[in-house]
């Protein structure tokens, strides 16, 4: 089986603007603009794995200074933990009593049954 029979077709509507700098990007670098595209899901993925391992991606200036942070926008951005949400949502467990006396109203409250 060869690469093409293997590579899945892709549709894509995009507005002229769009098309131009891909049509520009695939100048800029010599290849096509299908190429393009690969290479900018390619960097769109680092970027998520990044991302996912709390590390920033930027890009630097010759004297190593982060000239450009890349952001992920709001919709693209890793969902809280529902514990975080439940807590934000609930807040946490407040109590004077300490853990002994908690323990000991457990073990008084209990009884038992005949079945």
């Amino acid at each position: 089986m060869t690469d093409s029979q293997r590579m899945v077709r892709l549709n894509l509507d995009l507005s002229p603007e769009l098309n131009q700098i891909l049509d520009e990007l695939a100048k800029k670098i010599g290849t096509n603009k299908s190429d393009v595209l690969r290479q900018a899901i390619t960097l769109m993925q680092i970027m998520v794995i990044a991302k996912e391992e709390t590390k920033k991606l930027g890009v630097p200036e010759a004297n190593q200074l982060i000239a450009n942070e890349i952001i992920l926008s709001s919709e693209q951005q890793p969902k809280p933990h529902p514990l975080d949400t439940f807590i934000e949502t609930f807040g946490t467990w407040e109590d004077t009593r300490t853990a002994e006396q908690i323990v000991d109203e457990i073990y008084s409250s209990r009884t038992v049954s005949d079945v």
